[in-house]
């Protein structure tokens, strides 16, 4: 297995950096990225890749990724089966893109994407290394911290690409493996999770939009 490590830490190196990335997510790969807070590592969405994933970060199989897309439309053209209640729709309005994760009900989605009660979690991140990488690849790209499961999220590449330190479990892997390196992050509180999965909907997480932000959309 080996790992192709981009620099993405202006303008022209963002662009460069994308489009390999939209090439290795079409390949069916792994793209290592940075976010806005930490060091993520996602790929095209698919059963096989979500599995792959999973597998690098010694994670549960049934936790679900989070989906990164670069906006509605390309949400909707992915998943089909998407439900997107008209108060998801006012509040992404407000929030997006920023630090705000919302779960709703898509029942044809890949395993590995769906939790509890059907729902699939999404946000569009307003960090420019994804927003190019998304520009590029037109469609969700999933993303979960860039750590092995239970060990604390990487604000640098180098910290990221310890999770494939020493991983003879890994050399029968064949996908192209892209890391990109944009410095170090802010590490910052995560995003905050409301889920529509339910009506009314509920705060599942408090981040970085607060309670008191979201309560003119989610007043009883």
């Amino acid at each position: 297995m080996d790992v192709q490590v981009v620099y993405a830490r202006n303008e022209a190196e963002r662009y460069l950096a994308a489009s390999r990335a939209a090439e290795v997510l079409a390949a069916g790969g792994i793209v290592v990225h940075p976010t806005e807070t930490i060091y993520g590592i996602g790929g095209d969405c698919s059963a096989r890749n979500n599995a792959l994933i999973s597998r690098i970060k010694f994670r549960d199989v049934g936790q679900p990724l989070l989906l990164l897309t670069p906006d509605l439309d390309a949400l909707r053209s992915s998943f089909g089966d998407l439900e997107w209640p008209a108060e998801a729709e006012a509040l992404v309005q407000h929030f997006w893109p920023g630090p705000l994760t919302v779960v709703v009900r898509c029942t044809g989605a890949p395993e590995g994407l769906v939790g509890p009660g059907g729902g699939i979690a999404v946000r569009v991140s307003p960090d420019p290394v994804v927003a190019a990488v998304l520009k590029r690849w037109r469609r969700p790209m999933t993303s979960t911290s860039a750590n092995l499961a239970g060990r604390e999220p990487a604000r640098t590449l180098e910290r990221a690409l310890d999770v494939f330190a020493g991983r003879t479990d890994l050399e029968d892997m064949e996908e192209p493996v892209l890391a990109i390196d944009a410095g170090t992050t802010k590490g910052t509180t995560p995003s905050t999770i409301v889920s529509f999965v339910e009506s009314p909907p509920i705060l599942l997480r408090e981040g970085l939009v607060t309670a008191e932000q979201l309560k003119p959309w989610l007043a009883a």
